[in-house]
């Protein structure tokens, strides 16, 4: 195992474990947590409250909400009265339903359905909307302080940052002539917008999607969801074959890192890499490399 801070020991890492002359070795990113700081599918859902920006009623795609008719009816008044709509009586409340739908399944363990009912709320979107959502998100998360604020009767964080030593190693790994393929949890359009400064075209990233109909995103997300058990499968039906290097910062992940034949940790404290790689439930003993601390590129795109 090794750690350090440096680009410096995370290049000799990968030195050491590029494969010899035959298949194009295969390298995996997550997204959240390990080349960027934040949440940028989360983001996404922020500026959509923040903005009203809803093509139909949550009511509509939420079929398993336990209090529909009310979702409906504050969605409803909301829409009906146009903006601001953060002075409206209906606005808190609305965002305070949606929010604890998704933070709820969460803490109960449903992450796969959370992350994909956040996607879904996407629906009546058309793609190029969806994208240039997802690019006006990353913009403005770029620019924005890391903070909490008040919302829905929650704290909600704003602001995400890339990290500099994952940022470099993609660049590095594309020059060299990696396989590089993204997987993450949030929905694709954010996913992209987070990768297309670093050179990664949308073919190579996976994120919850949605079927669509003309161009027209629908409310049903695309299977497997890339969650947990779920990046695996959607791996192996993009490129059926193991990682030579996964890069994650996530327990979730830990069924991608033991399909991989060596592992970069991304920590954001400076605990011992060996507690780190415990933390998440892994094996010191086998091939690991664990950033502690990331460095965080200050503002903007990594140069």
């Amino acid at each position: 195992m090794t750690s350090a801070r440096s680009n410096d020991t995370l290049n000799s890492f990968l030195d050491a474990i590029h494969p010899d002359a035959g298949e194009v070795p295969l390298a995996v990113f997550d997204c959240d947590g390990t080349v960027i700081l934040g949440d940028i599918g989360e983001a996404m859902l922020l500026r959509q409250l923040d903005q009203l920006q809803f093509r139909v009623s949550p009511a509509s795609v939420w079929d398993d909400h336990p209090d529909r008719e009310s979702l409906e009816d504050l969605y409803r008044r909301l829409a009906a009265a146009g903006p601001p709509y953060r002075t409206h009586a209906a606005y808190e409340p609305f965002c305070g339903m949606v929010l604890d739908w998704y933070y709820g399944q969460m803490a109960v363990g449903r992450t796969p359905k959370a992350c994909a009912d956040i996607v879904r709320l996407l629906a009546g979107f058309k793609r190029d909307e969806a994208s240039q959502l997802g690019r006006e998100t990353l913009e403005a998360e770029l620019r924005a302080p890391f903070m909490t604020k008040r919302l829905g009767g929650r704290l909600v964080s704003t602001g995400v940052r890339y990290i500099r030593e994952t940022a470099d190693a993609l660049r590095r790994l594309a020059r060299e002539g990696w396989d590089i393929v993204v997987i993450s949890g949030s929905n694709r359009w954010s996913v992209d917008a987070v990768f297309a400064p670093l050179g990664l075209p949308p073919e190579d990233v996976i994120g919850i999607d949605l079927l669509d109909s003309g161009g027209v995103l629908g409310g049903t997300a695309v299977n497997p969801i890339p969650v947990a058990d779920g990046k695996v499968k959607a791996l192996r039906a993009l490129r059926k074959r193991k990682p030579d290097v996964v890069f994650s910062d996530s327990k979730l992940d830990m069924p991608l890192f033991r399909e991989a034949r060596n592992r970069v940790l991304v920590s954001h404290n400076g605990a011992p890499p060996e507690d780190q790689v415990r933390r998440i439930g892994g094996n010191p003993r086998d091939r690991w490399h664990v950033i502690a601390p990331a460095t965080l590129v200050p503002d903007g795109i990594p140069r």
